[in-house]
């Protein structure tokens, strides 16, 4: 008898854990196919924000509209194994730590390196405008920022300033002000996370 009920437990545990699995694999799909319509919504916005047709107001709208919270879209930095854009060879690196890591005091950024990673810091500032723009919106500041909206508006307003800088500084090759860039750009990033990421 107790054998009967030691076997009967073991397949009622066995039977609830397939069952989380598959709930679980059944969020993990829903998460991805969002995140997936995130990046190219943001893609997609970079192009038009680089003057490559589409409507900039019209695509941040839309985007408000699909997407109630910022998480989907925050993960373009992401490497490509996570669902994000990436960076690096095979787009293996995290953006948003890789910028970190360039504007640090250890990280050494020379002509060469610079010249190597230009195309992905190019994209890396562009991304960073357009999650600026889209963060910025009133709904989102609401719901991140109750307490203290203005400050997240200021943020914002780093985020796009680092972001143009960071562009600048690369598109002119010198090295010295994309690390300059990259330490603005990181820094508006980390102080908003630690004020306002729950």
């Amino acid at each position: 008898m107790k054998r009967r009920a030691a076997i009967t437990c073991t397949a009622v545990l066995l039977a609830l854990g397939l069952w989380s699995i598959t709930a679980l694999s059944a969020d993990d799909e829903d998460e991805k196919k969002a995140i997936a319509e995130a990046q190219k919504a943001v893609l997609k916005l970079v192009d038009s924000m680089n003057g490559k047709g589409g409507d900039v107001k019209g695509q941040i709208a839309a985007i408000k509209k699909k997407f109630e919270e910022l998480k989907p879209i925050m993960m373009v930095y992401k490497p490509r194994k996570k669902g994000g854009i990436g960076m690096g060879k095979d787009s293996e690196d995290d953006i948003e730590q890789t910028i970190g890591k360039m504007g640090g005091p250890k990280y050494k950024m020379t002509p060469k390196k610079l010249a190597d990673m230009k195309a992905d810091l190019i994209m890396a500032g562009e991304l960073s405008k357009a999650i600026a723009e889209i963060a910025g919106q009133d709904q989102y500041a609401k719901q991140y920022a109750k307490k203290d909206a203005a400050k997240w508006k200021g943020y914002i307003k780093e985020m796009k300033k680092g972001s143009d800088e960071l562009i600048a500084a690369v598109k002119g090759g010198n090295a010295a002000k994309v690390k300059t860039a990259a330490n603005n750009l990181s820094a508006s990033c980390t102080s908003c996370h630690s004020d306002f990421r729950e």
